[in-house]
């Protein structure tokens, strides 16, 4: 008899931390109703408390899920994404090697947060970017998923 594959669920939401910010990762739908994933930056009061309640947030769309996938798997050197809003507002967000960690980026007009996230945190953020990427193709392999991953990443560097 084969034994019976686990079966788990991966958290709906990553978060990494450093001493001046945070940075969370979790799935969300967005106008469209598609799956993807929102990436939430707050401060840090410098006493390990952070201010979520003020957090800045930034929706991927699919090209961007996909196109930060691919970085966190096969990093190279930097990509950034520019939303603006239907107020005039724009927001960008970048990732970036850095000293061995990715470094998360958001900025606005009026601030900038900066978190570092460590190789094992990214762990935990390629599982749920993959994770969430897999629900919303679950007809392909996760192979199949690396290799456009791959390929994604060899495009962009």
């Amino acid at each position: 008899m084969q034994p019976k594959p686990s079966t788990f669920e991966i958290p709906p939401s990553a978060h990494a931390y450093s001493r001046s910010s945070a940075v969370c990762l979790t799935y969300s739908i967005d106008r469209s109703k598609q799956a993807t994933v929102t990436i939430d930056f707050a401060k840090s009061d410098g006493n390990g408390r952070y201010a979520w309640s003020d957090k800045v947030q930034f929706q991927l769309t699919r090209r961007e899920l996909a196109e930060l996938s691919a970085f966190l798997f096969f990093p190279w050197g930097q990509m950034k994404w520019v939303h603006r809003a239907p107020s005039g507002v724009v927001k960008g967000f970048d990732v970036r090697v850095q000293n061995g960690n990715v470094l998360f980026s958001i900025e606005l007009p009026d601030r900038q947060i900066r978190t570092p996230v460590t190789p094992s945190d990214q762990y935990f953020f390629r599982n749920l970017l993959l994770a969430r990427l897999v629900e919303i193709q679950p007809d392909l392999s996760a192979d199949l998923h690396m290799t456009s991953l791959r390929r994604l990443a060899e495009d962009h560097q």
